[in-house]
């Protein structure tokens, strides 16, 4: 059987499994998501920093996290990807950056080197695992993309981290390890410090504010909720901003502590936190089918895993979640089902009155998100409108604001019902919040400057923050005849 080097975490994981010599892994069987990662290269020993070494640290990365998505989702691997999408097209070298991105066309990690040291993000297990979670999330919860939120943006941020800690879970020898540095998992290890590589590159050039000690961010921390449009749009890495990789530590730290309450409650052994990580991730995975795109979407993932795991768990873990989401400052509300509140039974007289709803104007499109869920039949609903912004470079760009909510369906999603929840509509607080977000966007470097509609219209968004040439999460295009700011992909 053919054999290749692999290093199951980060280059720089300290504590964590050494380079080791495995089995060639493909990806699954049959009619499911997979990828193809390119420049390929056939079965050997290669040195690390090798483009070959690359393309085996990436591929086996990615078949765990697709082995790890099946765990957490039912016993189901993913179908397709964005789009409709079976296969996606994985760079391990797409150019010079610290970072790696996900752009729906594809996920590309990146070269760089400063001082003699090249880091390239492909060869961390945590980098592409991270990328991978993008991918899943914009599978299942595509809605999500355009979401101009803080907290949305920094949700599928977070979900990248929580995907990376499950895939490290999944290895019995980093099981092993963390429970033998940490029997309680209280303290810190090199599963919660993610991307150390990536973030020793960082602090080494743009210097150690940037990044946490001793990782680009840890999953084990302190940071607590608060409104993110009261945020900074950046600061240090030992404080809290609205930038969304800064915000998403709050999250992964909930979730990360989800994971350590059900371990500590139940056998304290390897197998013991595979099953809690597993019984975690499988109640994230259904939460997030289920919580709409608005803000306070942490607390809503919070709630919806409560809720879900009354149904899948009789309750067993409603403590954990609620001990482990209120550590980190969002207390949730005793777990129960949301009664559909009926729309009209045609069809246009329900579109009708959704639009009321929403408070979006008359002939506005409707967007419907079908989800799977195991027990009910949902969909998400949003319908947009615009908001003039008047920042700094950004003098008469649009952004669009959602007006969202969470609706019953039948007949497969053809049919709505009624709405399920609370309604967000498309005026009052999303507004000031997509101000913030286009604020924290701007102030950070992640608004593009060199398309074809800034550079006619003359915009000129400038960052308040120097962090080197990457490519940017947001441009501005020109729809409508109007310059509006639109989503790339997520680095």
């Amino acid at each position: 059987m053919a054999t290749v080097s692999y290093l199951p975490n980060d280059p720089l994981a300290s504590g964590g499994p050494p380079l080791r010599s495995t089995a060639v892994q493909n990806y699954p069987p049959g009619d499911v998501a997979k990828f193809d990662v390119q420049p390929e290269a056939k079965p050997g020993k290669y040195p690390q920093h090798s483009p070959e070494f690359q393309f085996w640290q990436a591929k086996l990365a990615l078949v765990i996290g697709l082995k790890t998505w099946r765990e957490v989702n039912n016993g189901a691997y993913l179908r397709r990807w964005f789009g409709d999408q079976r296969v996606l097209p994985v760079w391990t070298d797409a150019g010079d950056d610290l970072n790696a991105f996900y752009d729906r066309q594809s996920l590309q990690f990146f070269s760089h080197t400063f001082d003699g040291v090249t880091v390239n993000s492909a060869e961390s297990v945590d980098v592409v695992t991270h990328e991978q979670g993008h991918a899943f999330l914009d599978a299942i919860r595509p809605d999500f993309f355009d979401v101009p939120f803080i907290e949305v943006g920094a949700l599928h941020e977070a979900f990248g981290d929580c995907i990376a800690v499950l895939c490290a879970f999944e290895d019995k020898p980093i099981r092993d390890a963390v429970i033998k540095a940490t029997p309680d998992l209280s303290a810190g290890h090199f599963v919660e410090s993610l991307a150390e590589a990536l973030g020793d590159a960082i602090a080494r050039e743009f210097g150690q504010s940037n990044v946490e000690v001793g990782a680009l961010r840890h999953a084990r921390n302190t940071f607590s909720w608060a409104d993110p449009t009261t945020l900074p749009s950046n600061a240090p890495a030992d404080q809290l901003s609205g930038e969304v990789h800064s915000f998403a530590r709050v999250f992964a730290g909930a979730f990360y502590d989800v994971i350590r309450n059900i371990y500590n409650a139940g056998k304290r052994n390897e197998l013991g936190l595979r099953k809690a990580s597993r019984t975690a991730g499988e109640l994230l995975v259904e939460a997030i089918r289920r919580v709409p795109a608005a803000p306070n979407t942490f607390a809503g993932v919070g709630q919806r895993m409560l809720q879900s795991d009354d149904a899948i768990n009789n309750g067993a873990n409603i403590q954990a979640i609620r001990d482990a989401f209120e550590a980190h400052g969002m207390v949730l509300a005793p777990a129960g089902a949301s009664l559909p509140e009926p729309l009209p039974k045609t069809p246009r007289a329900a579109t009708t009155e959704l639009r009321r709803r929403l408070a979006v104007p008359p002939g506005t499109k409707v967007e419907v998100t079908p989800v799977e869920t195991r027990e009910d039949q949902i969909a998400h609903v949003a319908a947009y409108r615009p908001v003039t912004l008047d920042g700094r470079g950004l003098e008469g760009v649009r952004v669009m604001v959602p007006g969202v909510t969470r609706v019953s369906t039948k007949r497969g999603g053809r049919s709505i019902t009624g709405t399920l929840g609370e309604v967000t509509p498309a005026q009052g607080d999303v507004e000031a919040q997509a101000r913030a977000f286009a604020r924290s966007l701007l102030e950070n470097g992640d608004i593009g400057t060199t398309g074809r509609a800034t550079r006619r219209a003359g915009f000129a968004p400038q960052a308040t923050v120097d962090r080197g040439v990457r490519k940017p999460t947001h441009a501005i295009k020109i729809k409508g005849g109007q310059p509006e700011l639109v989503r790339i992909g997520f680095r």
